[in-house]
């Protein structure tokens, strides 16, 4: 039954914006099947009125996505989303996860978790700081388009005592990457991992964080550098993103 889902969804995966209709041998090929199992899944998800057949033999997904699409509750937003991997982020690390977003020239934690530690870094939902250091604000920055960048870059420089040639490559660094690490940028003694979330347009406009003492964030980077990057990319599959 498992595989059987899995094919199911390997087939409506199988379209996107620059390959909205299909021939079966294509679909076959995309979702590596004999072309006879793909006529099979293509023949009952026809007639089950989920894929359409064209005059010219192609398939495109029918309208009944949009029927449901419809039906996806409209108030479920990235807290909701995102609450369930940042609660088990927080029990494995046994450090704060938190979420950020932009607001004009500030970065705002919109959402944290964090498990009963001796020593923990703790930030609160709402608590805004200036886009200025920090892995979150990189991560938020590095997926900005350049007309976004370009008046933050300056006030970047002169608050990191760089180059604005400097802080770029950083930057372009990050997104190459996919995520930022930071050791006392912001606040002495505190470090964090940041990670894109990114959406059903592959933007970015959030970023998921794990954040504490420095003493203990270095000496798990490596593994939590992982945690986040897997954890961003399973908010932003939710999101409706393209996940590799």
């Amino acid at each position: 039954m498992m595989r059987s889902v899995q094919r199911i969804l390997a087939v409506f995966e199988s379209f996107s914006t620059e390959r909205n209709s299909l021939t079966l041998q294509e679909i076959a090929d995309l979702i590596e099947l004999p072309k006879s199992t793909s006529f099979r899944i293509v023949q009952s998800l026809e007639k089950a009125g989920y894929l359409v057949r064209l005059e010219n033999l192609q398939y495109c997904l029918s309208f009944r996505f949009t029927r449901l699409a419809g039906l996806v509750k409209s108030t479920l937003g990235i807290r909701e989303i995102a609450r369930p991997v940042m609660a088990e982020l927080a029990d494995k690390t046994k450090e704060t996860v938190s979420i950020h977003t932009v607001v004009g020239r500030n970065r705002v934690c919109i959402d944290s978790m964090s498990t009963a530690s001796a020593l923990r870094n703790v930030i609160q939902p709402g608590e805004q700081v200036p886009l200025l250091a920090g892995s979150a604000t990189n991560v938020l920055i590095a997926y900005m388009s350049k007309k976004e960048i370009t008046p933050l870059v300056a006030s970047i420089a002169r608050a990191s005592k760089q180059t604005p040639t400097h802080v770029l490559a950083q930057l372009a660094t990050v997104r190459k990457k996919g995520f930022a690490v930071s050791h006392g940028e912001r606040l002495l003694g505190v470090s964090a991992i940041s990670a894109p979330i990114k959406d059903v347009k592959e933007e970015v406009h959030y970023c998921l964080s794990i954040g504490g003492p420095s003493v203990r964030i270095q000496m798990h980077e490596k593994e939590f550098v992982k945690l986040a990057v897997l954890g961003a990319a399973e908010i932003s599959l939710q999101l409706g993103a393209e996940i590799a």
